[in-house]
């Protein structure tokens, strides 16, 4: 059977872990990718810059770009603006690091703790605006693509509305949709609004399976997301970009995931 998908899959590197050895082995397994998580312990700004020439070399010899992701606990929200001016200083450096490493894509999350009430929720979401501007400016004169990914538990942004209103007012920032963290959110119907939504706004995906109550990043096809469903619906838009497997378990879980929604993808 031939292949009939245009996608790249790829793995995340794990922050933990050292940096060349996490791409050798995403390499070894067969990932056309490596999403290079920015974060500590092993994986801060100072510790890539000091391996840069070796993680070039390795990012070479993959099929597709490599893609950046930072830390899911940067809170750029927050209503204390010293905590929110050293948070940019370090997604700035984060910027820097990708710029150096030859990465055309940057993620950030959206953690935002105090989320207490309407009027803290719109003060959190205009700040948040206000980050991701100044963020994607500065990732402009890199031509670097700044994407946002919406967030999967409490302390976190997460609904539909909330993404809708950051999209739409930073219109020059990606959409990283998370299968998973969509899918605690609202089932299926909200993974659907997402894609047909913001279909043309999509730059990167994350696939992992759960059971709609937590983020467990379980192998697909060990939770209830229906992702013969899902791939209908990226097909239908002709999505050909990137999907990270962020399956937690093992490595090795996370192949055999990738096969799965290759075998998916081929069969729809």
């Amino acid at each position: 059977m031939s292949d009939n998908y245009m996608v790249k899959f790829g793995n995340l590197t794990n922050p933990s872990v050292n940096i060349l050895k996490e791409i050798k082995t995403i390499k070894s397994l067969g990932f056309d990718f490596a999403e290079i998580g920015i974060e500590a312990s092993e994986d801060m700004p100072e510790i890539l810059m000091k391996q840069k020439n070796e993680i070039i070399t390795l990012l070479q010899r993959f099929n597709a770009p490599a893609i950046a992701h930072t830390a899911w606990y940067i809170e750029l929200g927050t209503i204390y603006s010293g905590v929110r001016d050293a948070w940019l200083h370090e997604c700035k450096k984060a910027i820097d690091i990708t710029y150096i490493l030859g990465i055309k894509k940057i993620n950030f999350h959206t953690h935002a703790r105090g989320l207490f009430n309407k009027k803290a929720k719109k003060t959190l979401l205009d700040n948040y605006v206000e980050s991701m501007r100044e963020l994607v400016a500065y990732a402009k004169k890199y031509e670097i693509k700044v994407m946002i990914e919406n967030g999967a538990e409490k302390g976190e942004i997460r609904l539909y509305p909330d993404i809708k209103f950051i999209l739409k007012n930073v219109p020059e920032v990606g959409f990283h949709l998370d299968v998973g963290h969509a899918y605690i959110n609202g089932g299926i119907n909200t993974i659907e609004g997402y894609i047909n939504k913001f279909g043309d706004r999509i730059e990167h995906i994350h696939m992992h399976d759960n059971h709609g109550k937590s983020d467990e990043h379980l192998p697909i096809g060990k939770g209830n997301i229906n992702y013969k469903k899902v791939i209908k619906l990226l097909k239908q838009i002709n999505y050909d970009k990137t999907i990270t497997i962020e399956v937690f378990t093992s490595k090795n879980d996370a192949i055999k995931s990738m096969n799965k929604i290759k075998r998916m993808w081929n069969e729809i």
